[in-house]
């Protein structure tokens, strides 16, 4: 008998899907022939729609006692108003179901019961839930989670934590939910309390559930894999040898990628997690395999029929869940791209077939409007090629970079080259590779930059600078991502990332947030708007970091004005009074009380800037 599962990552934005809870669907749905679910929001969303599925299930079959099957087609009508049910079993205000009360009255009382049971928490139980974590400073989100996925789970059932803070910080999870979460990587047969032999970790991840959630990940149109796992180094800063203790030299991609391709349609891009995969004897193999896996320099691809895709898995009874809610969306973009009158007609067949949301839309009805459907998708969905790419996303370790290694990785469409520069000490090795890359026509580079660790912030600035002038020297682009480094294992810090790095301080930290806020994240070639951001020199900077964070954020609102003043009154400070001044800055507190606490009577009225809110 099969046993109902949902897989559940808290309701964080993130880029990258959840390769892991995808691996676990392909695990249970494949090998252990499970009901898979895939769930990512709001849990009182995601009680609400089990119940108006139930809704939907006892018209269709009886077994709910609500309905007998005659009724099924007066009700599946109600589909349109599926955000209204939805809201009416959330909140019991009539006002959602006026529509349903005047036309088919007989239907409010089971959906009353329906919201009697939202607020008894009577919600569908499932036999094993899994939750992911990621970042420990998501730890509150995801302990919220966990706790709020208990009321979802069967007597007899249980509940799996896993991932990189579980794994990280497993005694703060087991202290806040009861729950021991499970420590590192799914690679032993025994993982999950399982008997069978099955490796979850090698298994090709489920695509298909990424379809069963709103959320859209903007890498989703990716193999997501590696072919290296751990790391050589020990880097104190870092949690991979906590994540991945075991440096594997290759792990072999190309029958994953085959079996991605064959159930869910080729992926454009090949997102590659290795955390080191320039320290492996065996780069040459990873690379050519790269290379017969479609990602040789140069290579396209030809996007996908997705609507063939969907339509091959719902005859396949694959994820009908996920396949409904895609099919529906594709013809919502359909409708979207067709000429007025065809529109019109095109919605009116949906109406008619109980097909306008996923709501009591079935796939025999899908399926009987194939040969409507069809030559208009062929139609105005054109598909050209697009070149795809290689990201060794972790970043590239320059220190193990040389001429053979780079040509090699000059095979592939790599784009962009991550190279991490975390210490200013390594800047002869860092400029190496650097120029190794352009030598070799690898323009598009990304940057890593750790910030608030050992560093200073004139070292921070300078890494910044440096790739500046390798932009104009090499006529490369390479974008800097600043990343404050926090002590993820400590309890003190993990949870909220207030560590102050011993040369940092709380102003000089929100100071760069504002900057790099301004900048959404990074920061790109040019050098007039790197000295615009950052300053000219270090002494421009260095007063950057002291100017109200307002007048950083709105620079181009406040530079002529009351920006100027604060500094020529900030300039004007004898030496006594500027030591004063930065002490108190430094701490970045400026209400009534701090400020009056101040002797000097000049600080004090440059400390008032510090008060300004946007006007």
């Amino acid at each position: 008998m099969s046993r109902r599962v949902l897989l559940i990552e808290p309701n964080w934005k993130n880029k990258y899907p959840p390769a892991n809870l995808m691996k676990l669907a392909t695990y249970f749905r494949d090998v252990c022939g499970d009901d898979v679910r895939f769930f990512k929001g709001n849990l009182k969303h995601f009680a609400a729609q089990l119940l108006l599925e139930e809704f939907f299930a006892g018209v269709t079959t009886g077994q709910q006692n609500l309905f007998s099957p005659e009724y099924f087609d007066a009700a599946r009508k109600y589909g349109i108003y599926e955000q209204d049910l939805l809201n009416f079993i959330r909140t019991g205000k009539s006002a959602y179901l006026e529509v349903i009360r005047k036309e088919d009255s007989f239907y409010y009382d089971p959906l009353k019961e329906l919201h009697r049971r939202f607020k008894a928490e009577d919600f569908s139980t499932f036999d094993i839930i899994c939750v992911n974590s990621l970042f420990t400073f998501f730890f509150d989100e995801t302990v919220s989670t966990i706790n709020a996925a208990k009321k979802f789970l069967a007597p007899d059932g249980k509940i799996f934590v896993g991932g990189v803070a579980a794994t990280l910080v497993p005694k703060a999870f087991e202290e806040a939910t009861g729950i021991q979460p499970h420590e590192g990587l799914l690679d032993k047969p025994t993982d999950l309390g399982k008997s069978d032999d099955v490796i979850i970790d090698t298994l090709p991840p489920d695509y298909s559930i990424l379809d069963e959630i709103d959320y859209r990940y903007p890498a989703a149109d990716a193999y997501i894999t590696y072919t290296t796992r751990g790391c050589i180094r020990k880097c104190s800063f870092c949690a991979v040898s906590k994540l991945e203790p075991e440096y594997k030299d290759h792990v072999k991609i190309f029958e994953q990628l085959r079996r991605t391709e064959e159930q869910f349609g080729a992926k454009r891009n090949l997102l590659l997690m290795d955390n080191n995969v320039l320290a492996s004897t065996k780069f040459d193999e990873i690379i050519d395999e790269i290379k017969a896996c479609g990602f040789a320099k140069g290579a396209t691809y030809l996007p996908p029929d997705e609507y063939s895709v969907t339509l091959k898995n719902l005859r396949a009874a694959f994820n009908d869940r996920a396949y409904l809610r895609k099919m529906i969306r594709l013809y919502n973009e359909l409708e979207r791209r067709l000429p007025e009158n065809l529109a019109g007609d095109f919605y009116s067949v949906r109406e008619e077939n109980f097909l306008l949301s996923t709501a009591g839309a079935s796939k025999e009805k899908i399926f009987e409007l194939d040969e409507f459907v069809r030559p208009l998708f062929e139609k105005y969905f054109k598909r050209n090629r697009l070149t795809r790419y290689v990201d060794f996303n972790q970043g590239l370790d320059a220190r193990l970079l040389d001429e053979h290694k780079m040509a090699r990785l000059a095979e592939l469409n790599l784009h962009p080259m991550r190279i991490a520069f975390d210490h200013i000490e390594q800047r002869e090795i860092y400029e190496r590779a650097i120029r190794l890359a352009a030598k070799y026509g690898v323009r598009d580079l990304s940057n890593y930059l750790l910030y608030n660790f050992l560093d200073t912030p004139e070292d921070f600035y300078n890494r910044l600078r440096i790739n500046i002038d390798l932009c104009e020297e090499l006529d490369a682009a390479i974008y800097s991502f600043p990343m404050k480094y926090c002590p993820i294992d400590d309890p003190k810090y993990f949870a909220n990332r207030d560590y102050i790095g011993r040369h940092w301080n709380r102003k000089f930290i929100r100071a760069i947030q504002a900057i790099i806020n301004a900048t959404k994240g990074k920061v790109g070639r040019g050098r007039d708007f790197f000295e615009k951001a950052f300053g000219k020199n270090l002494a421009e900077f260095r007063e950057l970091l002291y100017m109200p964070e307002t007048f950083i954020i709105y620079r181009k609102k406040y530079e002529d004005g009351l920006a100027q003043d604060w500094r020529e009154k900030f300039l004007a400070l004898d030496g006594a009074e500027r030591t004063e001044a930065e002490r108190v800055i430094e701490r970045n507190k400026f209400s009534e009380e701090d400020i009056s606490a101040v002797a000097s009577a000049n600080v004090r009225e440059l400390l008032k800037f510090y008060q300004i809110r946007r006007l």
